[in-house]
């Protein structure tokens, strides 16, 4: 009832003035439309998409908290099992960079902690942090603001971070269930990628062996009969059926080795020798094609420690990428060079396949190694080839790099340290 009261006194000015009564009635209306826009920005925070990357999250939820309250750096903290994924926006420049630090402890990290930590990091600042808990209160981050110059903590802002956080909890939560499920639906395909692979190499194993043996017995009665028969026309043509079963032998060797996906002890190699012998298995397949294979070999032995059969799987993925990419081109060539590079990082054996093909989108240049990505229809590519073949070469200390041009070429060159 006093309430009421208050009211018409005030509508009715028998205590207050007509000034302060408008003075009143714009504050009431400031309350509302600051009330609004943070409504307005909550409601965003709430739309992030589920496959973004972190740093993107990180630079969109700081350009919004700071149209609601003061911070010079704005970070975003992930824990994932012993580690801290953070994620650290500055609001002079906009710009993200990445921090990661191992966690000593074996209990939930607190919002205290997180302070302390991020305190040593940064003294002088004034640090506030909330943390973000999903459905289950399982804190998995954190928010994080920064100020270098600290004021009073306002209690107003500090109430509207949480609520913020809260919301921001739900988008998160759902974004890490996302990339889980992505990760493992990845981690199917390549156990079903790789039981095909296991199929095939078994199969061509079997194949392998079965033809050996019929084309040993064919070179021992060739190589009894060219000792039998000297004339011409007949020792010629005894001499051309001998080379080509000679091939066919090292084409089956060749399919024996790259079957024997085991087998991946390291040994001295030699980089043309392993060109010649992925040509011996492949480069028929690739001259039916149309396509013109120009080699140059280094004038000296490359010779470098490496598992042959994984090396030769990296010869194989490249030749055979270069040809998909000569589809419909006049004047199919793959040009293969082999060279030896000293770097400030050391010496290095190299192999570059350069096709004059349709080359490669400049903004798919930075994805062609991530796995499942391809630019080839889906029939055709399953995007593992160069995913694979840039972890064999980083397994051996090696480097795989492209260069290209849409529509003109792609080179690609692999270093591996002698």
């Amino acid at each position: 009832m006093q309430h009421k009261r208050e009211i018409l006194q005030k509508l009715t000015g028998v205590e207050s003035s007509r000034k302060t009564y408008y003075h009143e009635l714009n504050l009431v209306v400031d309350e509302m439309k600051r009330k609004n826009k943070q409504l307005e920005i909550i409601n965003r925070l709430t739309k992030l998409q589920v496959d973004a990357d972190w740093t993107e999250v990180s630079l969109y939820l700081a350009e919004q908290l700071a149209q609601l309250i003061p911070f010079d750096r704005f970070i975003l903290t992930l824990v994932e099992k012993a580690t801290l994924f953070s994620y650290i926006t500055q609001r002079e420049s906009w710009q993200c960079g990445t921090a990661t630090r191992p966690l000593q402890q074996t209990t939930p990290l607190h919002v205290q902690q997180l302070n302390d930590l991020i305190s040593a990091e940064h003294p002088g600042c004034l640090v506030t942090s909330v943390a973000l808990q999903g459905r289950l209160q399982r804190v998995f981050g954190f928010l994080t603001l920064l100020q270098e110059q600290p004021t009073t903590a306002d209690s107003s802002h500090l109430l509207l971070f949480q609520q913020i956080a809260e919301h921001v909890s739900v988008s998160v939560e759902n974004m890490l269930l996302f990339k889980d499920v992505s990760e493992k639906v990845k981690i199917e395909a390549q156990l079903i990628q790789s039981a095909k692979m296991a199929a095939i190499g078994e199969m061509a194993a079997g194949v392998a062996h079965e033809l050996n043996s019929p084309l040993t017995a064919i070179l021992g009665n060739i190589q009894l009969l060219m000792r039998m028969i000297k004339t011409e026309p007949h020792a010629q043509m005894m001499h051309d059926i001998y080379q080509c079963g000679v091939r066919s032998k090292k084409i089956i060797q060749n399919l024996l080795t790259f079957s024997r996906q085991e087998e991946y002890s390291f040994e001295r190699l030699n980089m043309d020798d392993l060109v010649e012998d992925v040509l011996g298995l492949i480069g028929y397949q690739l001259t039916v094609s149309g396509v013109t294979i120009l080699q140059h070999p280094s004038d000296k032995p490359l010779l470098f420690s490496g598992s042959r059969h994984q090396i030769e799987q990296i010869i194989i993925n490249l030749l055979l990428n270069a040809r998909d990419a000569l589809q419909g081109v006049s004047s199919p060539t793959i040009t293969i060079h082999t060279f030896q590079q000293v770097t400030e990082d050391g010496s290095y054996v190299g192999l570059s396949v350069h096709d004059n093909g349709s080359g490669i989108k400049q903004e798919d240049l930075p994805q062609i190694f991530h796995p499942f990505f391809t630019t080839k229809d889906q029939a055709k590519g399953t995007g593992l080839g160069l995913s694979v073949s840039l972890g064999i070469a980083e397994a051996h200390n090696g480097k795989l790099t492209v260069e290209s041009e849409a529509g003109s070429f792609s080179r690609f060159t692999l270093l591996l340290p002698t």
